[in-house]
């Protein structure tokens, strides 16, 4: 269910299609702006995946202008990470359920033609422009493949560095402003991007007195129901939302907590852009 600029979606009821811009992978487009080219999606990487884009070659590649992030939900997915141009080997990485990235722009990266994913993976991906996925038009003024040569040139004085938190081992910390729930920080956005925090919600919760007002810090906030149920209310709806749940709105519109039950066997929310 969904109404003017709030967005409500299940993912699991929606089928995954091919994704037109990396051969190979699935997605379920979440949200897309068309002015900026930024986008919320779910992605598959089927087992094995890696010979449908590179031939069976290793890239590395960073992108100008646009920020990256993703938190890995199932499977595994190798990723390497390179420190320079000099780098032939990179730091390998396996992305595992619980794993957040944050990517800056010039974020030197890639991937080679082994180890590959053994169990395929799904990863909730969003980002703040196009121009990232080989086959987007843009790809070519936003990405620059660096070869794996000692002389190649790049445009950057150095490369900036991809954060990767182990979200399942980070502590939980009091919430700043409602007693009961906990939270995790995972981006302040003081650096670009919209902020990224995981917030925790008991169960057979509700608000004492008049609910909180949402912190919102973006124009276009959002959040992702990781476990368990919620509701969020607009001025003639209340949304109840499950595992794999997707909600998002414009700034102006009139989304607010429950005034009455909040979450009946708990929650677990990824939220961008606000402080729920």
């Amino acid at each position: 269910m969904s109404e003017e600029n709030i967005f409500h979606i299940s993912t699991y009821d929606m089928p995954w299609s091919d994704d037109p811009d990396i051969p190979g992978f699935k997605q379920k487009v979440l949200s897309e702006d068309k002015n900026t080219g930024a986008v919320v999606r779910q992605w598959f990487v089927p087992p094995g995946w890696g010979d449908e884009a590179l031939n069976g070659k290793p890239d590395r590649h960073y992108h100008k202008t646009v920020i990256e992030r993703g938190f890995h939900l199932y499977g595994d997915f190798p990723h390497w990470e390179f420190n320079s141009v000099d780098d032939f080997k990179g730091d390998l990485s396996i992305f595992k359920p619980g794993l957040f990235m944050d990517r800056p722009p010039g974020s030197l990266h890639g991937l080679l033609p082994e180890p590959k994913s053994q169990a395929g993976a799904t990863i909730l991906y969003w980002n703040t422009g196009r121009g990232t996925s080989i086959r987007e038009p843009a790809f070519a003024d936003e990405t620059i493949t660096v070869p794996f040569d000692r002389d190649a040139e790049v445009d950057v004085d150095g490369f900036t560095t991809c954060r990767f938190l182990e979200t399942r081992l980070m502590p939980w910390e009091k919430h700043p402003k409602v007693e009961d729930w906990k939270i995790k920080y995972l981006s302040t956005g003081d650096e670009g991007g919209d902020s990224v925090c995981l917030v925790f919600i008991p169960y057979n919760w509700s608000f004492s007195n008049t609910p909180e007002k949402i912190a919102i810090s973006s124009q276009k906030p959002w959040f992702y129901v990781l476990s368990g149920d919620l509701i969020i209310s607009s001025e003639s709806n209340d949304f109840k939302l499950m595992s794999d749940d997707y909600f998002g709105w414009e700034r102006n519109a009139p989304v607010k907590f429950s005034s009455h039950l909040l979450s009946e066997t708990g929650c677990v929310a990824l939220c961008s852009g606000h402080l729920m």
